[in-house]
């Protein structure tokens, strides 16, 4: 059952305005089963999805060497009490001693777990590495165990990124060999066994997930358990949060709500940052393989009034890929890419041999309408698109929306059965390589973007320590996907959960879910 979700939106979230805890001040209770809105889950393997919803459930259930902090994003501890860098191609991990698997009953039953070594960390980035669909950690040269407890890393070039960026390392959580040994790759992916502080009790694909507190964890755990229920529509989301059905809601898709929701006493509001916004273009299905026929789309829409009527305040125009939060990528100078101009995009349609032939409105060629299918799962950008489509159908091009169960959706945008997307998220530090480098096609690269000069400047860039040096490398070939107009960005959007005010120290994710941690505890009030 080997599928490629991608990530709907990312995951992949930075701190804007950032509130830690909620709740009143009082000490923490246990007891209580936590109620989490899921949009889609299909499969729990956590090498093969970038989909935020599974990648929740699997944070709770297997955990990593260091988690992504809440204050200032940078990596803590968690399996990994240490890390050393003693030159630029080698990472030393030093695991935490006394932390068992879950005794899930099937593979370690009662009494009969085991303590993880770095042997178990050697499997799991090696297995990563085999299997992984989604993420990448870079060209790795060698994982061996020092001893027991150590673990070291080394790499073939330095790896500016492996730690700090949450979609790396980070994404490796470790899992016991004798779970894929006896379930088999299928089998563990409805049935993922780790050291979590919750086991995985039952799993209905695209119904729920329920979890179970572990008692053998390594710090204490007040919630019984953790429910997340499966519910596509992000309106009725929000409705059954408002509703009591539901505690938390970890992405707001409809940012149009979050005036009603921030004023819900009941309720509050928390924010860790955003996603990136774009139209993805399959630059290899015709006619979006013309370089003509994308430049004219752009040219077409006006993305400045649609960001003003449907996401203003709750986001920032976006003229790159890489969003405010990542500092080497970041380039506001890339608004002179890009230009309004319908009369224009008519005349370069003309050239390349699109009119209206037979007076329907329509741009034509060889008898073939020239139409746009944008292929998009729910949220606020459905107003957006249809904004931009109106736009778009102004001058001639057949444009419609299409929206689609987020799994259907990130099937079709990577097999490339898809000619102009919602693009998805990937905001993190080393996103825009996983949207646009050629060996991401088949993973992440669902515009099937492929240049040489790309490519050799991103992994430049991937391999020097020089901050300045990255930046400049990561600017200019980031500036070359949007000259070739692989991708139109359209706005970075601020990220919110809301939460039901009765949910104590709950982080937003980053790079996955974690209510029990060195930073956070999450627990119930009565």
């Amino acid at each position: 059952m080997k599928r490629v979700p991608l990530v709907i939106a990312v995951s992949l979230l930075v701190a804007l305005i950032l509130f830690p805890t909620i709740g009143v001040v009082q000490s923490p209770q246990k007891g209580g089963v936590l109620r989490i809105a899921a949009t889609s889950l299909q499969q729990l393997d956590p090498y093969k999805t970038a989909a935020n919803d599974e990648i929740n459930v699997v944070s709770l259930v297997c955990e990593p060497l260091f988690i992504i902090g809440k204050e200032g994003f940078k990596p803590v501890p968690h399996l990994a009490t240490s890390w050393d860098r003693p030159n630029d191609n080698t990472w030393v991990f030093h695991l935490r001693k006394g932390v068992f698997f879950q005794e899930d009953g099937v593979i370690f039953k009662k009494g009969a777990s085991r303590e993880i070594t770095a042997d178990d960390v050697v499997y799991s980035v090696n297995r990563f590495m085999n299997v992984s669909t989604a993420f990448t950690l870079g060209p790795i040269k060698e994982v061996k165990a020092l001893d027991r407890y150590t673990v070291q890393i080394t790499t073939p070039a330095p790896s500016p990124f492996l730690v700090d960026d949450p979609n790396r390392l980070a994404r490796v959580v470790i899992v016991p060999k004798e779970a894929i040994d006896k379930l088999g790759e299928d089998g563990f992916a409805m049935k993922p066994v780790g050291s979590g502080p919750f086991i995985l009790k039952s799993f209905a694909p695209d119904q729920s997930a329920v979890l179970e507190r572990n008692p053998n964890y390594w710090l204490p755990v007040y919630l019984d358990g953790v429910e997340f229920v499966v519910i596509p529509d992000p309106t009725v989301q929000t409705m059954s949060l408002t509703a009591g059905e539901i505690d938390v809601v970890p992405y707001i898709f409809n940012l149009d709500s979050m005036t009603v929701l921030a004023k819900n006493t009941k309720l509050s509001t928390l924010s860790r940052g955003g996603s990136y916004r774009g139209l993805g273009i399959n630059v290899k299905q015709p006619p979006f393989n013309e370089f003509a026929v994308r430049d004219a789309i752009s040219k077409a829409i006006d993305i400045d009034s649609a960001f003003a009527a449907v996401v203003a305040p709750h986001g920032e125009r976006a003229y790159g890929q890489c969003p405010p939060w990542v500092p080497h990528g970041y380039d506001p100078s890339l608004k002179s890419v890009w230009k309004y101009d319908p009369k224009e995009a008519v005349a370069i349609l003309n050239q390349a041999g699109f009119r209206d032939t037979n007076g329907d409105g329509i741009l034509d060629r060889n008898g073939q309408p020239l139409k746009v299918e944008i292929k998009t799962i729910a949220g606020s950008q459905l107003r957006v698109l249809t904004i931009l489509a109106t736009q778009l159908r102004q001058i001639g091009i057949d444009a419609t929306i299409l929206q689609q169960d987020s799994a259907v959706w990130a099937d079709d945008v990577i097999a490339g059965n898809v000619g102009v997307f919602f693009d998805f998220s990937f905001a993190g530090t080393t996103g825009f390589h996983s949207l646009f480098h050629s060996s991401a096609i088949g993973m992440t690269n669902g515009h099937m973007y492929s240049d040489k000069t790309v490519d050799s400047l991103l992994d430049q860039a991937l391999s020097t320590t020089d901050p300045a040096k990255i930046s400049s490398l990561w600017k200019q070939a980031q500036k070359k996907v949007m000259e070739d107009r692989a991708a139109i960005p359209l706005y970075f959007e601020w990220g919110y959960s809301v939460v039901s005010k009765k949910v104590n120290d709950f982080v937003p994710a980053w790079g996955g879910l974690h209510l029990v941690s060195l930073e956070n505890n999450v627990w119930l009030s009565k």
